[in-house]
This record gives C-alpha cells, sequence and structure tokens, in this order.
C-alpha cells in the first residue's frame, strides 16, 4: 500500500467524519523548542472525542457500515481506548458493540469501560489474545470484526491526525508517533508522505512491548513477549497479517523504543512544562526526542501526544 492509495483513504475519512472530530490544536513546547533550538509543537490528540486518537479511526470505520453490517453485530477487541471510541461511533449510529478485553487491562481503565455500558468480555493475557479470540467468534458467530488497526477504514481514520498537523504547521520537517498496532503511525505517515515525502516519520514503542519495531528491525512480522508497561495502550501482540506492517516499512524512516523510567520521566516532563497529563503512550513521542535530542538539532518537529487515559494512582506515583 503506498502513499498514493493511504492519502485518498484519509481524504475520504475527511469527508466522512470532520462533523463528528474535534481538530485538536497544536501547542508549542518553549521547552522542547530552545532543548533542539528548532521549533517543536505538540500536537494535542489527547484532546479528541473519548481522550484519545482512537476515535478518528472507529468513528470512520462505524460510519462507513452498511445497516445490515451493523445489524450482524460488531465485536472488536481494545487495551481500552479503542474500546471507548468504538463504544461512542457506535452510539451515534444507535447500536452497541461487543469488546474483547485482555485480563491485564488497567483496572482503571477497566472501570471507566464498564461505566459507559459496553459489552465486555475477558479473554487472554494480553491484547494480542484478546484480539485472535474476538476474531474467532466474529467468523463463528457471523458478526463483523473491527480490528483496531489491522483495516483500511481504522488507518484512513487515524490519518486525519496528519491531514490536520499538514495543514496547521506546513513547514514540518520531523513527526513522532506512538506506536502499537501501527494504525496511527501508518495513516499519518502515508498521508505526510503524500504531501512532502521529505518529512521524516519516527516511530516509538516501548520497550517492553516492542513488536512492530522488532518485526521492521527482522524485517518480517514476529511474536514476542510482552512485559507491563506504562505504555499499555501500545503493548501486546499484532496481526501476523497486518496491513500496517508494509505501511510502516515504506512510509517511516526510524523506529525506537524507550525503557519504563523513560516513559515515566516523559510523562512527568509534560506535566511540569505543559500541564498535561498525560498517558503513557501519549509521552512516548516527547521521549524520543529528549533521548534524541543532538540528532533533531534545529529541525521543525510535532509530537503527537495521542492520549490520556491513565489512572490516578499511576500519575500519582510518576509525578511524586
Amino acid at each position: 500500500m503506498t502513499a498514493i492509495n493511504i492519502r485518498q483513504l484519509v481524504l475520504d475519512a475527511e469527508a466522512r467524519t470532520r462533523k463528528y472530530l474535534i481538530e485538536t490544536p497544536l501547542e508549542y513546547s518553549h521547552s522542547l523548542s530552545a532543548l533542539i533550538e528548532g521549533e517543536v509543537y505538540l500536537k494535542l490528540d489527547l484532546l479528541q472525542k473519548t481522550d484519545s486518537f482512537k476515535f478518528r479511526g472507529a468513528v470512520n470505520k462505524v460510519m462507513s457500515l452498511t445497516e445490515e453490517e451493523l445489524a450482524q453485530g460488531i465485536i472488536s477487541a481494545s487495551t481500552g481506548n479503542f474500546a471507548l471510541a468504538i463504544a461512542e461511533a457506535m452510539r451515534l449510529r444507535g447500536h452497541r458493540a461487543t469488546i474483547y478485553i485482555a485480563k491485564n487491562c488497567d483496572p482503571s481503565r477497566l472501570e471507566l469501560l464498564r461505566s459507559r455500558g459496553l459489552n465486555l468480555v475477558i479473554f487472554g493475557n494480553e491484547a494480542g489474545e484478546a484480539e485472535k479470540e474476538a476474531d474467532r467468534v466474529a467468523r463463528e458467530e457471523g458478526k463483523y470484526y473491527i480490528s483496531p488497526y489491522n483495516d483500511e477504514d481504522v488507518i484512513g481514520g487515524q490519518g486525519t491526525c496528519g491531514f490536520e498537523i499538514s495543514k496547521q504547521f506546513p513547514e514540518l520537517e520531523v513527526a513522532f508517533f506512538a506506536v502499537g498496532g501501527g494504525g496511527l503511525i501508518s495513516g499519518c505517515a502515508g498521508w505526510l508522505k503524500s504531501v512532502n515525502p521529505n518529512i521524516e516519520i519516527i516511530g516509538i514503542s516501548p520497550k517492553n512491548s516492542p513488536v512492530m519495531y522488532q518485526s521492521i528491525k527482522e524485517d518480517k512480522m514476529v511474536e514476542l513477549t510482552s512485559f507491563p508497561t506504562l505504555a499499555d495502550t501500545c503493548a501486546g501482540g499484532v496481526d501476523a497479517d497486518t496491513i500496517t506492517f508494509g505501511i510502516i516499512k515504506d512510509n517511516v524512516d526510524d523506529m525506537m523504543v524507550l525503557t519504563e523510567d523513560e516513559i515515566a520521566a516523559s510523562i512527568k516532563y509534560l506535566f511540569e512544562n505543559h500541564r498535561i497529563v498525560s498517558e503513557g503512550s501519549g509521552a512516548l513521542s516527547v521521549g524520543a526526542l529528549i533521548k534524541n535530542k543532538d540528532r533533531f538539532k534545529g529541525k521543525k518537529v510535532v509530537l503527537c501526544i495521542c492520549g490520556r487515559n491513565i489512572g490516578l494512582e499511576v500519575f500519582k506515583k510518576i509525578i511524586a
């Protein structure tokens, strides 16, 4: 799938979903700009509906479905953010979805999901297992499965974040995005490269769950054991046949990983310097820039802050 294909997917998503989306702001970072002697902006996609970028892909997918497809019954899987996004998108269509959640879901996020009235099924020890089971059940019962990343409409929807960035900051030289299954970076990288192929795209994953990072490194999708991480919405297995692998391989210039200490420091940095409460995945881009500050000296940079669904106790421990 080339950048041209993705460009059309994003344009289609933009036309289909704009009335449902918030155009999230770019916030200038004085401290990070000074750090690299350049210009750094934060793309505050944690201010999107349902508190993460995931609503973009979810609403594009759900709005693309026919009433007959909705009537089949919708099944999806999530570490939390996509579940919230699907729930809101389905509410707009007057339907509900069944969401498979792994046992390692953060308790505070699980409580939030239950408060939204979702049909939840707890299955497996990590996100990849929940996804496989949701897909299997959907096939067996004749229901419609929506992947949180391995879907063209989801990728096109996530790419509307990149669409906004290109409009808000045409001088962009480097953009950083968190990477789990790769839906966000696939849509955004494909769009941004179609606008300007010289834009450098950087992906960041947690070192404790670096499935896509390692897959790109080995030039094939791999299975890895995931360990607990503050960036839990980027954690877990990834479909062996995911279309995001090829998109990332073709459009992303570099992949990086952060340790748990580096992720915690990034969350704290955002709060201390911007009064932003971010989840671990949302702060990955900040940590990657700080860690590689000399490499990006003098550049015009956007860091996507992609979500804020973090538990209070976890946040309190980090900022303490």
